[in-house]
């Protein structure tokens, strides 16, 4: 096979950790090459080492792309040797729209006294999103105003903009974490295509299904070190979860709930977003799921309830008491606590260390008369590191340095340590591995036998028939099925996703 890239020996230290140690990797000429790991198993470190972002150690490393040598460490040089890359956090400047963020990129298009066509920049930017087969993404929006799924669509169709002649290889980190199935399966093909022109893709993902449809080869990196790489065809699913792991992982469903006396949580006529008149109970103990396709109203019930969107109607009581609309320091102080889908603008404080995202939402704990007892929030922080095995310098580390996974778990576990009576999760495992998965799934089965009432809202049908012992199904921001005992299956809750999406359009 022709190599199109070829890295041999890299290594990068960071203080106190090593993120990648002696890996070497290969990716031939039109191939999908897919690249997994736990979070904190250095998949995102070699993609930032390629991209410039990060300088690997010294010592013997080599690398070429079409048997030429690249600088690795050197972000121009990748671009030159016909490299492209869509990050996880994507890079797109929120306040401007598609045009103006393709544009920063692939350079504006200038007429007479340098003036910008922008007619000429709209059109580009509507062919590339069309051959991705997603032409319905505005483009004269400020891209933050857009869902996750057009955004995605904007980051792709931007690396690939310009790039039809001389590609060589597309890198696409977590490009489907935000994506809804229709989307998915579009950039499927565009992935095809590409394939079919002699286009390689290094493809990160943590979905195993996606890897087993798409990828030829598959790269597993455990721990920094490369453990495995071997064609897919000669692994199943359970083979490949116990290389990622270096174990086996037992799974499991929820068992029925106790639903007796008064519920814990009451949701009348909620409306706001995209939702119109919701109602629903939930009783201690009980994990309830929310399925619906994108705009079916799911993505916004949360934010709803935990008062971070505004209402246009209805009532929240929780334990008899209401919620107030738009408040959500008084639906903390009530036992709300709520994980966003989007960590890094709703979830962390890029800024702030770990213990500081973790102790943000009730800092007093640890203050008396006047001061910050500092060693006891450190020694909190510490016991909930422990606790979610979470990957870390220490407890001062800036939250942006860790992982995905491992900024996922300070988020759960700063709505843990509030102990709440509602435990609302928005997308709780997106872009995570499968070992994380499996610890907060854990801990949601923990938080349920203690009473607590969970509330998960999420894409992945697979998460719901493993949580939940209800599954509450929107279209057209409305309920339209609750279904319980052995309907709770993958294939009923895709079924019905579509068949209710279908009748309310």
């Amino acid at each position: 096979m022709t190599s199109v890239l070829r890295i041999e020996h890299l290594s990068k230290t960071f203080p106190g950790q090593v993120a990648l140690s002696d890996v070497s990797i290969d990716v031939a000429a039109g191939e999908v090459h897919a690249l997994v790991g736990q979070n904190g198993s250095g998949k995102s470190t070699l993609i930032k080492v390629l991209a410039g972002y990060h300088q690997p150690d010294g010592g013997e490393r080599r690398a070429w792309v079409r048997d030429e040598p690249l600088e690795l460490g050197d972000g121009q040089a990748a671009i030159a040797a016909g490299i492209r890359f869509v990050h996880q956090d994507l890079g797109l400047v929120g306040m401007l729209n598609a045009v103006e963020n393709i544009a920063l990129t692939a350079g504006y298009q200038t007429g007479r006294g340098a003036r910008i066509r922008w007619r000429d920049e709209a059109r580009r930017t509507t062919e590339a999103l069309d051959r991705l087969g997603l032409g319905h993404v505005d483009i004269k929006s400020p891209v933050d105003s857009l869902p996750p799924s057009h955004r995605t669509a904007i980051a792709i169709a931007r690396a690939l903009v310009g790039w039809e002649e001389g590609a060589h290889l597309l890198i696409l980190d977590e490009p489907t974490a935000t994506l809804p199935g229709d989307d998915v399966e579009r950039l499927f093909e565009v992935i095809h295509r590409l394939k079919a022109r002699g286009v390689s893709i290094l493809y990160v993902s943590h979905h195993l299904d996606e890897v087993f449809e798409l990828a030829d080869r598959v790269t597993v990196l455990r721990d920094g070190k490369k453990t495995a790489s071997v064609p897919v065809g000669d692994l199943d699913h359970k083979g490949l979860v116990e290389l990622i792991v270096g174990h086996h992982i037992e799974t499991t469903s929820a068992t029925d709930a106790a639903v007796e006396g008064e519920p814990t949580l009451a949701v009348r006529g909620l409306s706001g977003g995209s939702v119109h008149g919701v109602d629903f109970d939930a009783w201690p103990g009980e994990i309830v799921g929310l399925a619906g396709i994108t705009g079916s109203g799911r993505e916004h019930v949360l934010g709803l309830i935990a008062g971070q969107l505004p209402r246009d109607g209805g009532t929240v009581m929780l334990e008899g008491s209401a919620i107030e609309n738009f408040q959500p320091r008084q639906a903390i102080q009530a036992g709300v606590a709520f994980v966003p889908a989007e960590r890094g603008l709703r979830g962390t404080i890029g800024p702030m260390s770990v213990r500081e995202n973790l102790s943000i939402c009730d800092v007093g704990r640890h203050f008396l008369k006047g001061r910050l007892r500092r060693g006891d929030e450190v020694g909190e922080t510490n016991d909930w590191i422990d606790r979610l095995a979470i990957k870390t310098s220490g407890t001062e580390a800036l939250i942006g340095s860790l992982s995905g996974g491992n900024q996922q778990k300070v988020m759960f576990g700063k709505a843990l340590r509030l102990a709440p009576k509602l435990l609302l999760l928005d997308e709780p495992t997106q872009g995570i591995d499968i070992g994380a998965k499996d610890q907060i799934h854990r801990l949601v089965d923990e938080a349920s036998a203690q009473g607590v009432v969970t509330v998960v809202a999420s894409t992945d049908t697979d998460e719901l028939v493993r949580l939940c012992h209800r599954v509450i199904v929107l279209a057209n921001g409305r309920v339209v099925a609750t279904l319980v005992g052995d309907h709770i299956a993958t294939e009923h809750i895709e079924h019905t996703q579509l068949e209710s999406s279908r009748r309310a359009s």
